[in-house]
């Protein structure tokens, strides 16, 4: 008997005792301030928010507000911030003027733009992709954010831009300004990849692609397919379906050797999310990772036909500095539980837990991907602070 209560009390021990010790050499690490311009447009609901991967890799790695408090994805961002009963509030930078906005870059070290696609009628105030007519509610880039972007990169200030950044409803002269100010050119491509085509089981196949895909191509859409949809900004819609266009469903992102090292990221990992097609426009760019497809001969072609490249950049960033980056995609959406936040070295334990072969699986993304990603380029730029004397 007293073999068996020695053997539960070192079973409940290990329990309780190491996530304790991790919760404890989480609180005990330094924290790092820095101040963190966070602007969201699209949170139309707590569990939706688009911040939310940002605030894990703050609060997980001691990324502290200047005053010492944790940021908090509710509150500390700008942009939409949903109500109850329909209602809901704003909070952006149109009608500062010039001397507000400069102030703003001078009280800032970082720049996070996670998503400036907005809300629509469609999921506003409640989910409802079969709304006759889609209309805007807010979004998109207006001059005063544009202005502060400007200020943010002459200052040599940490700025990441996500995914879609440029898109509507973004209005083309914005769209223009934004390009020249990033070095780069968006194409007017969105894709994702879908594990099935059936709108019915993934709520995410925009409701319209059935009757734009039969419109174009002259043939019934399968709901019983997979494989990745892209759709250009003049609605033209490309279907890569599995098998007949790819070997493997869902696109991949690959990273070279010397990159790898840098910001500690797989080689190869599928990637589940929304992405675009955006290009640089100039030498000054470089390609951090790329999207590539693992296509048939006739998924080549189909692509060819369109004058779509077989692989395209995701995560890209200015030669001249180290502090611009563009991701390609919605990294920063991710269903993330809060569980192992505040336990240091709990990425380990994620990524045990994760399938990093399941497309579907973002969060195994996010612990094989962004979060190391994300560490290195904020880690970097902090110690770039410290050495300028900033704080």
């Amino acid at each position: 008997m007293k073999t068996r209560h020695k053997a539960l009390l070192i079973i409940f021990s290990i329990i309780i005792g190491i996530p304790l010790m991790l919760w404890l050499a989480w609180l005990l690490t330094t924290p790092k301030p820095i101040s963190v311009f966070i602007m969201d447009k699209t949170s139309y609901s707590v569990e939706r928010a688009q911040n939310r991967a940002i605030n894990w890799v703050l609060t997980h790695y001691r990324f502290v507000k200047p005053n010492g408090s944790i940021y908090d994805p509710v509150n500390d961002y700008y942009g939409f911030f949903p109500g109850d009963a329909g209602n809901y509030n704003t909070n952006d930078l149109r009608g500062l003027n010039s001397t507000d906005i400069q102030r703003l870059a001078i009280n800032y070290h970082m720049a996070y733009f996670t998503d400036s696609y907005g809300v629509y009628t469609d999921v506003w105030p409640e989910e409802n992709p079969e709304v006759s007519v889609v209309e805007n509610i807010y979004g998109g880039l207006h001059d005063e954010d544009l202005l502060f972007l400007q200020h943010m990169i002459d200052k040599d200030r940490l700025v990441i831009v996500e995914f879609i950044f440029m898109a509507p409803p973004t209005k083309k002269s914005q769209r223009h300004e934004a390009e020249k100010l990033l070095g780069m050119q968006w194409q007017g491509w969105t894709g994702k990849f879908f594990h099935t085509f059936n709108p019915r089981e993934e709520k995410s196949v925009p409701p319209w692609t059935p009757v734009l895909y039969e419109k174009q191509n002259g043939r019934k859409w399968s709901e019983n397919g997979q494989g990745t949809i892209m759709v250009h900004e003049d609605e033209t819609l490309v279907v890569l379906e599995y098998p007949r266009h790819l070997n493997t469903p869902h696109p991949h992102i690959m990273t070279d050797r010397k990159y790898r090292r840098k910001y500690g990221v797989s080689n190869r990992i599928p990637y589940p999310g929304w992405f675009d097609i955006s290009l640089p426009k100039n030498d000054n760019m470089e390609v951090i990772s790329w999207f590539e497809f693992d296509l048939t001969s006739e998924g080549r072609a189909l692509l060819r036909k369109f004058d779509l490249p077989e692989r395209y950049p995701a995560v890209i960033k200015h030669k001249g500095s180290n502090n611009v980056y563009y991701f390609a995609a919605d990294f920063g959406y991710s269903p993330l539980k809060q569980r192992f936040v505040r336990f240091k070295g709990s990425r380990f334990a994620e990524l045990f837990l994760a399938d990093l072969t399941d497309p579907t699986d973002k969060s195994g993304f996010f612990y094989a991907y962004y979060l190391p990603l994300m560490k290195n380029i904020m880690s970097e730029y902090q110690e770039e602070l410290l050495n300028r004397q900033t704080f």
